[in-house]
């Protein structure tokens, strides 16, 4: 019998969903995948509500319940195109959209949206979503929660590895065979690139890093944004769009030519990357999954500043692109089974935590 699950994750350059399936049976085969846009005016939107603390703006609650149904939607477009039916699915995971993060706040919090009723009752799947709520109350971050399935994924004896997913915001796993899991927020992945050539050139993201390749880095203002203090912040560690965005940019920069901006923000968060896994590990193998691995500068700016081998996850055998789908479909494997985890390592949490919420599909009469 198949052990089919699906995962949604929208990520923080909120363009779109990542919608694949898994079969859990015997290790972490993709089956089908399915990447779902969002209407312009939903982006938008959504960019709109990304301030400091938006869990009281009633435009929260609208977008909740329409992502709740372009989530539904992704994943039933998904089973229509791999022609699975929905029953062979034992559960949707579902991370949503982030929309504010918030762990070190006096009342922490970390907010994502996209209804996980709304999938469930739309597709008759059980859905498990708020996959940091819990962690969060238990005194952690909330994120990272990818190092629990790099561990499981990339462990080999006697190696030491560092897996690093580069979305808007980049984190990085350390696995060993010697050492607990760790990982932590890096800082900056796609996020600023995107932003910044959103306001400059009017697209949505720099394909292959062209227009960075334009311009020239200025180590002036590399130096001070490397300056920044979450960039020496001892982990656990995690941060988002709320920190990392134009405003922080626009505190820093002067007249300096958009394209050498752009190029100066790839190679931020090339050094960023590089920088926190050797202040752990000087020597180690350095995998990369995520949207970043299509850029193509950010990917030779990496492997110039460090002698470590780099390679993409793909050359596990593990889709650079649906790494982050896979996490959640297996997370939601695990809640089902009432599998508490332990995050204490990652994300500062004081107890082994059962991650996320779970949404029976409602009966129709």
């Amino acid at each position: 019998m198949n052990n089919y699950y699906l995962g949604l994750l929208s990520g923080t350059s909120m363009d779109g969903i990542d919608a694949a399936i898994f079969d859990f049976t015997d290790g972490y085969t993709l089956i089908a995948r399915y990447q779902h846009p969002f209407p312009e005016n939903l982006t938008t939107q959504l960019q709109a509500i990304m301030d400091k603390d938006n869990r009281y703006d009633p435009r929260i609650h609208e977008l909740d319940q329409q992502l709740g149904h372009h989530f539904a939607e992704a994943a039933l477009q998904l089973l229509k195109q791999a022609q699975i039916p929905a029953e062979k699915i034992i559960a949707i995971g579902s991370h949503g959209q982030n929309v504010s993060h918030h762990p070190n706040d006096v009342e922490p919090y970390s907010l994502q949206i996209g209804d996980p009723q709304i999938i469930a009752d739309r597709t008759r799947i059980t859905t498990v979503g708020n996959f940091r709520s819990a962690d969060v109350a238990a005194g952690g971050q909330g994120a990272p929660l990818a190092p629990l399935l790099h561990h499981k994924i990339a462990l080999k004896a006697g190696v030491k590895r560092a897996i690093v997913n580069i979305g808007g915001i980049a984190n990085v796993s350390f696995v060993s065979d010697d050492e607990d899991i760790t990982g932590f927020d890096t800082g900056p992945g796609n996020g600023l690139m995107d932003a910044w050539i959103q306001c400059h050139q009017q697209l949505n993201f720099d394909a292959a890093g062209q227009w960075g390749k334009t311009g020239q880095i200025d180590h002036a203002l590399l130096s001070d944004l490397l300056q920044d203090d979450y960039f020496n912040k001892p982990s656990p560690k995690s941060t988002g769009k709320e920190y990392f965005n134009l405003r922080w940019l626009h505190s820093y920069i002067g007249q300096q030519k958009p394209q050498d901006v752009q190029a100066t923000l790839c190679e931020l968060t090339a050094r960023s990357i590089i920088e926190a896994i050797e202040k752990k590990w000087p020597a180690c193998e350095i995998i990369i999954c995520g949207g970043g691995v299509h850029n193509t500068l950010l990917m030779e700016r990496l492997a110039a500043l460090t002698t470590n081998n780099i390679i993409s996850s793909d050359a596990l055998g593990f889709e650079a692109d649906y790494l982050e789908a896979m996490l959640f479909a297996w997370l939601a494997k695990l809640r089902l089974e009432n599998i508490a985890l332990e995050t204490r390592s990652i994300t500062g949490a004081n107890k082994k935590v059962l991650l996320g919420d779970v949404f029976i599909a409602n009966k129709t009469d």
